[in-house]
């Protein structure tokens, strides 16, 4: 079964932080220049995706009446036609890629090692947008533990300490190598370590 690959990270704001930034997180998310989609035309030729960095609230979406009935954890949504959105909670920042997690166990099969060098930069570039340090890695779709803390966590509106926390007590060990997966080890069915990221590495 496929599951796309989530991202959390630490952001700690508020809905009139978000209100007040929401423009200057906008900017800074253009000037990062992410590369754009590229996909297959009926010809069979490839075309970037056109346009740029967008932002939403649901009172861009709903009336006033539904609103009320909602109960949204979601602060905002950032959409691109780059690889990657975002959804910012008070305690919670949220990645979501086009990419499928178990890209992080077979990088390595790859002509060049994007997700341990690129893809990471990448990531790290966004969270410091927002303040943040750190990340762990989820999937939906079913994926064991995993889509729990996402599904049933983060879009409840769970922080980010209290899910890592709540992770850590799953005796279950915290990866911060790509190197230290093993593809053995993989089973969406039966998830045996997690993957976290403080980037040490980028900061030094």
């Amino acid at each position: 079964m496929a599951t796309d690959l989530y991202i959390i990270s630490n952001i700690t704001t508020s809905k009139e932080e978000v209100v007040r930034k929401k423009d200057f997180y906008l900017e800074k998310l253009k000037e990062l220049n992410l590369e754009t989609i590229s996909i297959i035309q009926p010809d069979n030729t490839s075309k970037k995706l056109e346009g740029g960095w967008t932002y939403e609230f649901d009172e861009d979406i709903y009336d006033e009446a539904t609103l009320k009935e909602l109960d949204n954890k979601e602060l905002i949504r950032f959409q691109s036609p780059t690889m990657y959105s975002l959804s910012i909670y008070e305690g919670c920042l949220e990645i979501m890629t086009f990419y499928r997690y178990f890209y992080l166990y077979d990088w390595h099969k790859h002509e060049t090692d994007y997700f341990k060098s690129d893809f990471r930069k990448e990531i790290f570039n966004i969270i410091s947008i927002f303040g943040d340090t750190e990340v762990i890695y989820l999937a939906d779709n079913g994926c064991d533990k995993l889509s729990t803390y996402l599904e049933l966590k983060v879009w409840e509106g769970v922080s980010f300490n209290n899910i890592k926390n709540e992770m850590k007590n799953d005796n279950i060990p915290f990866r911060k190598d790509f190197n230290e997966l093993d593809e053995n080890e993989y089973n969406y069915t039966n998830v045996k370590e997690y993957l976290y990221d403080d980037f040490s590495d980028l900061t030094q």
